[in-house]
């Protein structure tokens, strides 16, 4: 069998059509879904806008306005995976200016998007230029659009606080030197909700399509596995019919066959993962043992559903790849590949049919990678893992039926 393995390797890195539909298109297609969808996280972005702000004595009079500007305009540190949880977002640039007319010169030239000041009431108010209200009114899901909104927001809030203090502050202002008063300002106020993370990480948006191509990438490895189970039925080409009158046995023959395509599918879904991985910009938060699991027992299951094909009698190894290809390209658009589209289709399907997810092995194999991604914990995964085992046991068990089953008149 080390013989039929070693052959077969080589035969399979020396085959144009497997190294390019293996190696190289999980690649291709993961640069381009990176270049069609890399703006979808972009519009979800809040970026620092240019504001002026109103240092008057107005401004002076209201210490909290300065704390907000403070916390508002301060740069995040230098972003990691660890440190992904990180809420800290910087809203504005800010540039201090003495008067209004000042502030209103620099939205004249451009310098600055809008400006912020405070009223004689002591509230803060923010002051956007008309080019700039218009461009927000037209996209609000825009970079600048969810800054402002977020900013106007912050703004809101500070007033109210400022007009309650103010309010109490001439009712009973006994009450403003309480301890729990000046705890209940220094939170923010009562709240009844909490913020929680569902991940223990941070996924981008890009990361299911992405993550999708490493299912079908999977998959298409199985054609490797197509051909090479092919070669050893005496039917199907001369190759076939010489390597029947060897001494070999058949299930030798076939064993080194299926473990070949097994490496050479490994090696390369570990390229395509590290490509997306790195290039793409897909997190782990550090389990990267783990996925590379998930990619040994992703391509056991591919190369299994190959040996199951390839054992199919009478169907030309031809026509088998192609069966492999459309099976795989059909399954794909099931698991949410080819866009936003589709992807409403998967979340479809596992909402109202999940049995149907449960069937698909693209699917099942994009599942691997979601499980790492998005779970905290790995039982997900182990479940999922457990799920391609017996797939995959399905697939061999077919696989050696028709095998053993086969018999030749003539070769």
């Amino acid at each position: 069998m080390w013989n039929s393995f070693i052959i077969n390797v080589k035969t399979s890195t020396r085959n144009f059509s497997s190294v390019f539909w293996t190696l190289a298109f999980p690649i291709i297609l993961a640069s381009m879904i990176l270049g069609m969808l890399s703006n979808i996280e972009d519009g979800y972005s809040a970026d620092p806008q240019p504001f002026a702000v109103v240092s008057d004595a107005n401004w002076q009079a209201n210490p909290a306005a300065g704390q907000l500007v403070s916390a508002i305009s301060k740069a995040p540190k230098a972003e990691s995976e660890s440190k992904q949880d990180s809420d800290s977002e910087q809203l504005i640039k800010p540039t201090t200016v003495a008067s209004t007319s000042e502030a209103a010169s620099r939205l004249n030239k451009k310098q600055d998007i809008g400006y912020l000041y405070a009223g004689p009431d002591g509230l803060v108010k923010m002051v956007l230029s008309d080019q700039d209200a218009a461009d927000i009114q037209t996209d609000a899901t825009a970079s600048k659009g969810i800054t402002v909104s977020i900013l106007s927001a912050s703004i809101g809030r500070l007033n109210q606080t400022s007009s309650a203090v103010a309010a109490l502050a001439k009712q009973n202002p006994r009450q403003l030197a309480s301890p729990s008063f000046q705890a209940l300002v220094q939170s923010g106020g009562q709240t009844y909700t909490r913020q929680i993370r569902l991940t223990h990480i941070k996924p981008s948006m890009t990361a299911p399509h992405l993550l999708a191509v490493l299912g079908m990438a999977c998959m298409i490895g199985a054609g490797v596995t197509v051909s090479l189970i092919a070669r050893t039925q005496p039917n199907l080409s001369p190759l076939g019919a010489r390597r029947a009158t060897s001494p070999q046995p058949k299930w030798l023959q076939a064993g080194g066959g299926f473990l070949a395509s097994w490496l050479f599918s490994f090696i390369s879904l570990l390229v395509a993962y590290i490509f997306i991985r790195t290039v793409c910009g897909v997190q782990t938060g550090g389990r990267d043992p783990v996925a590379i699991l998930a990619i040994v027992v992703g391509t056991f299951m591919a190369a299994s559903f190959g040996t199951l094909l390839g054992a199919v009698p009478k169907i030309p190894t031809e026509a088998k790849v192609g069966l492999n290809v459309g099976i795989d390209c059909t399954l794909s658009m099931f698991a949410g590949l080819y866009g936003s589209a589709t992807m409403d289709i998967s979340y479809a399907i596992q909402d109202q049919a999940p049995f149907l997810h449960l069937l698909n092995p693209v699917k099942q194999v994009a599942n691997l990678f979601y499980d790492i991604v998005y779970y905290d914990s790995l039982a997900p995964f182990v479940r999922t893992c457990g799920v391609l085992a017996v797939m995959s046991a399905v697939f061999l068990a077919g696989a050696a039926l028709l095998l053993r089953r086969q018999r030749y008149e003539y070769l």
